[in-house]
């Protein structure tokens, strides 16, 4: 024997004495003289004159080889291997090449002393032999469960990433809806492997049903595949499912918000397979829907279209809200706003969105959440309100935020509250710093003595309450947030609190949307939904985006006449004729039909009748402002005559009373008993930089002067056209005054002057938190006109929809 064959069997013998497991290549005549203990085909347990004692052999037929499989003394043990190894290890060498060498060996038994419970298939599998599989005696087992673990050999490939294997698998028609002992299947494994191997599956299922059915099963734990290919962080593998059709509303029964009941299926897969890369991965490791991992608005709104939970919460109990306000996203906190998401929910430790904005100190997401109607008093897991937080910031955006909260009436913290400071404990007097103050218009002293009334002077209201309001473009959400803190302060839908409401352009479509059964805050959802639609390119716009949310929010075929409560009037400019004239689309009959009920005479064919006009039209025909929208058929903006319709409402309504005690129905006339004309705020008074002048020019420079002055002239003669406030704020308190009737004018400064077309979202926020500023301070003015509003009318509210 040559001395590197002694060496050889030297290191074999003290191998296996070193590790009795390790598979040793041996002679069979080494044992001869052995006695046999049991005997299955080629499989022997020997028992042995040495210290060994007992010995497992694999004999190789039609050679003197032999394989050593494993060594002990204990024979109890030696026969749990050899039980272990009997049926399936013979069997494996036997039909496969790379089974039946030294290192094939080895494997096996390694296997099968680690996972006993595996069938051929499962050894097979895990040893990516994939000449075995084809074979009969393994294509038995494909579809066999391991005892302990209930994982197939899919199960096994798909958790191993072996593409191969698994394509291997998949063609001999192997089972997918096969369940592991935890729920499992096959889906689940791939969700944390690559989107490879989840479309080779998705490609095997048989049809659509089948895979939504396996892409949205849950797991013991309450997770679906979804769930679990974000806890890996696998951002490919959470597309590609989401892609299949994966059902992203499914909440993760096994956290602690369980109980939030998603809003029905959701299915992105359309907007995935167009829009691939427009999510953004970072937070998908932390779960929720796609919403979660939006980056833009435009992905927010195609989600919610496809039904997309916009209040699904993700892992940390976090809706998508919160990690928009998280990650600075301030139009994507808008745009999940206007789409009615849920404001006041806590995360796991109790945060709202609004604890997490002062968290992160961003002054236009704290607005955009106070204007949405966020709760100042609401404490988190650890006793904080808002202001508590605020005022724990002592830099120049810290006091910022604190005085935004306290001019909206953000309450000081109670007296058991430790850690306060002296901007929000109860005894505290620094209420953050305020920004610089607007110079607005001059208000005469005269003013001083018109009144609104005094409330032991209150008579019968109901009949005459009459609600008006201007024009302005989208500065219209400055009437809905006025409307919104009147509508809390009456405890009832503000629609119910006015028998007659006038409008006029932006004003007219929330006077019709009210009517029509909008809630104000689906009237505030809207507009700034509409702005991203009806201002989109460039002057004048398309009218046809405006039209169709026209259409979706005042119905199609809704008539006037279809609206029983209040009376409307809706102005608007005939401008067919020369000159123009205003028209007030009604859903009553006006007071010269009532006098004259036949039809009007003359070369022009008069405007459908109430019973004819849609609601859509009028809101159309009312905001058709030149230069903004094309005229609607023959209508103009009714902001050219009327942008405030507080007088021509007032004088309609005398003469509609006359009417009736000029034909005998005195009876049913009812004279003004309020007047509440609400503005979409005063823009700051500011220096004419632009001389007004227009003359003959002598030269070059007297030419560029004219031009300047005739641009000047114009924007004056617009601005005094469109005049909401003002000389026609005094005539109509005035003529309130004259006839002992309350008038109440709701219209806040503002600090800059704000487009009709603004899309901006910080300008807007920032719009509509000094209106609600202006309100609290306006309180008591509020509380009277809530007295007065409700006077007469039954202790016991309709319940309020915006609460």
């Amino acid at each position: 024997m040559a001395w590197y064959e002694v060496a050889s069997v030297i290191r074999n013998m003290l191998s296996s004495v070193s590790n009795p497991s390790k598979v040793v290549e041996v002679r069979q005549d080494k044992y001869t003289d052995c006695v046999v203990n049991c005997r299955e085909e080629e499989m022997i347990l020997y028992q042995m004159p040495t210290d060994v004692k007992y010995e497992i052999v694999l004999l190789r037929p039609h050679s003197d080889q032999a394989y050593s499989l494993y060594r002990s003394k204990d024979l109890e043990e030696v026969q749990v291997q050899f039980i272990s190894l009997k049926d399936k290890l013979p069997t494996l060498v036997s039909i496969s090449n790379s089974a039946s060498t030294l290192n094939g060996i080895q494997r096996i038994c390694d296997m099968l002393r680690e996972r006993p419970s595996w069938s051929l298939a499962h050894i097979a599998v895990n040893s990516k032999w994939a000449d075995c599989i084809q074979h009969p005696t393994i294509q038995s087992y494909l579809n066999c469960s391991d005892s302990v673990t209930g994982m197939s050999p899919l199960h096994l490939a798909v958790q191993n990433k072996d593409l191969f294997i698994v394509k291997q698998l998949l063609s001999s028609n192997v089972s997918l809806e096969h369940l592991d002992n935890e729920l499992n299947s096959v889906f689940h494994y791939a969700a944390s492997t690559d989107k490879d191997i989840i479309n080779a599956l998705i490609d095997a299922t048989r049809n659509e049903e089948a895979v939504k059915k396996c892409l949205n099963m849950r797991n013991v734990d309450g997770y679906t595949p979804l769930h679990l290919g974000c806890l890996a962080d696998k951002p490919d593998c959470v597309k590609t499912l989401l892609s299949a059709g994966a059902d992203c509303n499914i909440a993760a029964t096994k956290s602690n918000f369980a109980s939030q009941q998603a809003a029905g299926p959701g299915c992105v897969a359309d907007f995935m397979k167009d829009n691939p890369n427009k999510l953004s991965v970072q937070d998908m490791k932390h779960g929720g829907t796609p919403l979660h991992w939006s980056s833009s608005r435009e992905v927010i709104e195609a989600l919610v279209d496809r039904n997309c939970d916009v209040n699904a919460v993700n892992f940390n109990g976090r809706t998508a809200l919160h990690v928009m306000v998280i990650r600075n996203r301030l139009d994507c906190v808008v745009a999940l706003l206007s789409r009615h998401a849920e404001i006041n929910m806590g995360d796991e430790d109790g945060n709202t969105a609004l604890h997490l904005a002062i968290k992160v100190k961003n002054v236009a997401i704290v607005q955009a959440l106070l204007v949405f109607g966020a709760d100042l008093s609401y404490l988190n897991m650890e006793g904080h309100s808002v202001r508590h937080l605020a005022a724990q910031e002592t830099d120049k955006v810290g006091e910022k935020i604190l005085y935004m909260l306290h001019a909206v009436g953000a309450p000081r913290c109670d007296s058991a509250m430790n850690g306060c400071t002296d901007g929000c404990s109860r005894k505290g007097t620094y209420d953050g710093s305020p920004p610089p103050v607007p110079e607005g218009a001059q208000v005469r002293s005269i003013l001083q003595c018109f009144g609104s009334g005094r409330l032991e002077d209150l008579k019968e209201t109901r009949g005459g309450r009459l609600l008006c309001l201007d024009g302005g473009g989208i500065r219209g959400l400055i009437l809905v947030g006025i409307l919104l803190q009147l509508e809390i302060a009456v405890g009832r839908p503000i629609i119910h609190c006015f028998d007659w409401v006038a409008g006029t352009s932006t004003g007219a479509i929330l006077a019709l949307g009210l009517a029509a059964g909008k809630t104000l805050k689906e009237c505030q959802c809207l507009y700034f939904r509409m702005k991203e639609y009806a201002f989109a390119g460039s002057r004048p716009y398309s009218s046809e985006p405006l039209e169709s949310m026209l259409k979706d929010a005042l119905g199609t075929n809704t008539v006037m006449s279809d609206i029983a409560h209040p009376k409307l009037m809706i102005t608007a400019v005939l401008a067919d004729r020369k000159p123009v004239d205003m028209h007030l689309f009604r859903n009553y009959q006006s007071p010269s039909e009532i006098i004259d009920p036949s039809p009007p005479s003359g070369s022009f064919v008069p405007p459908p009748p109430p019973n004819e006009q849609m609601l859509w039209h009028a809101a159309r025909a009312s905001g058709a402002a030149p230069s903004y929208f094309r005229s609607c058929d023959r209508f103009l903006d009714g902001g050219l005559i009327a942008n405030n319709p507080t007088l021509d409402a007032i004088t309609e309504i005398h003469e509609y009373n006359l009417a009736l005690k000029a034909v005998g129905r005195g009876s049913e006339a009812c004279p003004l008993s309020v007047v509440v004309s609400l503005g979409t705020g005063c823009i700051p008074v500011v220096p004419q930089t632009k001389g007004i002048d227009v003359f003959r020019p002598d030269s070059l420079w007297d030419s560029a002067k004219l031009m300047a002055g005739l641009s000047a002239l114009g924007t004056l003669l617009v601005d005094q056209a469109t005049q909401a406030d003002g000389r026609v704020i005094d005539r109509c308190r005035a003529w309130c005054s004259m006839i002992n009737v309350p008038f109440f004018r709701f219209s806040p400064q503002l600090s800059e002057d704000v487009a009709m077309d603004e899309k901006s979202d910080e300008k807007l926020v920032n719009m509509l938190w000094e209106s609600m500023a202006y309100m609290e301070n306006n309180r008591k003015e509020l509380q009277k006109l809530a007295v007065i509003l409700n006077y007469g009318i039954d202790a016991y509210p309709m319940e309020c929809k915006t609460q």
